[in-house]
């Protein structure tokens, strides 16, 4: 990935997305596809991950990725505010259906995979859980991440559960679909989500998803832990990138 600084950012007239650097981070995969998907550049700008990330905090008010900012706007964080800002600037074919009860849908799947209590914050909340019981106290305290994230190791068990129950309904709404797509005959910002968050499930080879081999080793732990679910969630995902999402993955 071609990075920025904060300062070329600031003097540019057009979008800048803050992104994490050297890791596939979903949420940051997603915003990256979701300004693609409309054909709309960006400058991108590294966030660095566990940092404290002070000069982005003192430009947008955000330590984490992704941020989105468009001047004139306020910087945007969350999964449905990028996704409107890019049906609102882009072209082409729109990732939300017309019709009211699929957008519906649709969005509410983006809550459920990359929302607060989504599967991606059960899956992170997974990843830490176990890293904190290889860190001593003190290196744990001096992780950003920990407390930024609220990691409590009382909700480990909470967690698990909810990603359990998140992929079986995944898996349900998958086989009750005809057409490979999770809601309707079209590709919708449901599906691209989940392609990009699934690498918190099983990360995608190399060839396509070309992490560190620490990274690897840490994405691969809900899966282990998550074993049993249905290979169609996998499948989607490898349907999704055969068929519409760049690769290999670019951090």
């Amino acid at each position: 990935m071609d990075y920025v600084s904060i300062k070329a950012a600031q003097a540019s007239a057009g979008l800048a997305l803050v992104v994490n650097a050297g890791v596939p981070g979903p949420w940051s995969e997603s915003a990256k596809a979701l300004f693609r998907h409309h054909q709309i550049p960006f400058l991108a700008v590294p966030q660095i991950p566990a940092a404290a990330n002070d000069a982005l905090v003192e430009w947008t008010g955000h330590r984490n990725a992704p941020i989105a900012v468009y001047p004139g706007e306020v910087p945007m964080t969350r999964a449905l505010e990028l996704l409107q800002l890019a049906e609102r600037l882009g072209s082409g074919p729109s990732l939300l259906p017309q019709a009211r009860s699929s957008r519906i849908q649709v969005t509410g799947w983006i809550q459920e995979i990359a929302g607060e209590a989504g599967f991606g914050w059960c899956a992170r909340h997974l990843i830490f859980e176990t890293w904190a019981r290889q860190m001593n106290p003190e290196v744990r305290a001096a992780n950003p991440m920990f407390s930024a994230y609220g990691y409590d190791e009382r909700r480990q068990e909470s967690m698990l559960e909810g990603a359990q129950s998140f992929l079986r309904d995944l898996a349900k709404a998958l086989k009750a679909s005809p057409t490979g797509y999770l809601i309707g005959d079209q590709l919708t910002a449901a599906d691209l989500y989940w392609a990009y968050f699934s690498n918190l499930l099983a990360p995608l080879p190399g060839e396509v998803n070309p992490m560190q081999a620490a990274s690897r080793v840490a994405y691969e732990i809900p899966g282990q832990l998550l074993g049993g679910y249905d290979p169609i969630l996998l499948a989607h995902r490898d349907f999704m990138f055969k068929t519409h999402l760049q690769q290999p993955l670019d951090f």
